[in-house]
């Protein structure tokens, strides 16, 4: 697929917040009202939704008289990104299919139905999904984001947008890290009127320390977050595996040296069941050890505690090794573990 258009340019602006509510994965919605799963793979989804921002986008300019600047869930939707699901007390804040405007000052805001405007004092990337349409840019928008978001869904978003395959402009953990640095020093920045940093930068830092970068989808990315708060050895994300046939595969979150590999079976695994099957055997059958989740083990705390002790189970029946899952440890003292390990970000560039 062609790559869109899109021109990348930096600019100022005030402003702050941003776009829709409690996002809910559409296979999980239609399960629960009843209706048969969308079956259809996660990338061509969002470019449905791409499309229909994109149409909605259009639509929203062709009524007003100005240029306007699309940040939040909007930007998420026009460059092709899963949605995070926001912390419940900022659902009217963010939430909604409203798009997200942004204003270039406080009192700058424009008479349009359908939308919500904000405003963000810090510098903005802008980029162009089309042309004509301007939004931040994916890792501006990521950063926005970050106080209306758990550290486990800033993670699992930013871990999205590392994806391999992404209808934006690729990005690396280092981008990550060069805004978020900047943001830390606009609290010294007293020309722009400041007296602190904006707020989430924080927890934007603790999100740079637990991202990988070779997460395939958001619930990857859930799972494997969730075993490393259970306690267990951190799995490493969609390597090749060369089986006993010569066939190589990727395993979703892989155990090396215990030969253990756990897989994420999204709903539209539901048309390809064969398909598994026959993947399955073939790798089980090269001597792995296969732990299969699904969403409804990951749906309730409860589940979420059964499936990280079928992991141990897995684990200790081929290392020997025990691991205690029943106390779950903070993502936050994760993070500043991780944080402690990393050297001084002395002398970056802002």
């Amino acid at each position: 697929m062609a790559r869109p258009y899109r021109r990348c340019m930096e600019t100022q602006m005030d402003g702050s917040a941003y776009g829709p509510t409690g996002y809910e994965d559409e296979c999980e919605r239609r399960l629960r009202e009843g209706a048969p799963p969308n079956l259809l793979p996660m990338r061509m989804r969002l470019m449905e939704l791409q499309a229909h921002e994109i149409t909605r986008c259009m639509d929203a300019l062709s009524r007003v008289s100005r240029d306007l600047l699309f940040g939040g869930f909007t930007a998420l939707r026009l460059q092709g990104v899963p949605l995070p699901h926001t912390l419940q007390r900022y659902g009217d804040t963010v939430g909604g299919d409203d798009l997200c405007v942004l204003a270039p000052r406080r009192n700058a805001r424009t008479r349009l139905c359908g939308a919500r405007f904000y405003h963000m004092n810090i510098p903005l990337q802008i980029v162009e999904p089309m042309p004509g349409i301007r939004c931040v840019s994916v890792v501006c928008t990521w950063f926005m984001l970050a106080r209306f978001l758990s550290l486990e869904e800033l993670v699992t978003l930013g871990d999205c947008l590392l994806m391999r395959r992404v209808a934006h402009d690729p990005v690396t953990i280092e981008d990550f890290d060069v805004f978020v640095t900047r943001m830390e020093k606009l609290g010294k920045l007293h020309a722009l009127g400041r007296k602190r940093a904006p707020r989430g930068v924080k927890k934007a830092r603790r999100a740079i320390a637990l991202l990988r970068g070779n997460m395939e989808s958001p619930q990857e990315a859930r799972l494997s977050l969730e075993l490393r708060k259970r306690g267990l050895p951190e799995p490493v994300a969609n390597p090749s595996i060369i089986l006993d046939d010569g066939t190589v595969v990727r395993g979703d979150l892989v155990f090396v040296d215990a030969g253990v590999i756990c897989e994420y079976d999204g709903a539209h695994h539901l048309g390809q069941l064969e398909q598994d099957r026959i993947r399955r055997a073939k790798i089980e059958c090269s001597g792995w050890r296969y732990v299969q989740v699904t969403r409804v083990d990951m749906a309730t705390p409860d589940a979420r505690a059964w499936m990280a002790r079928r992991v141990a189970y897995a684990l200790e029946e081929r290392t020997g090794v025990r691991y205690p899952t029943d106390d779950v440890i903070p993502l936050e003292a994760i993070a500043d573990r991780e944080l402690r390990t990393m050297l001084p970000a002395w002398g970056r560039v802002a």
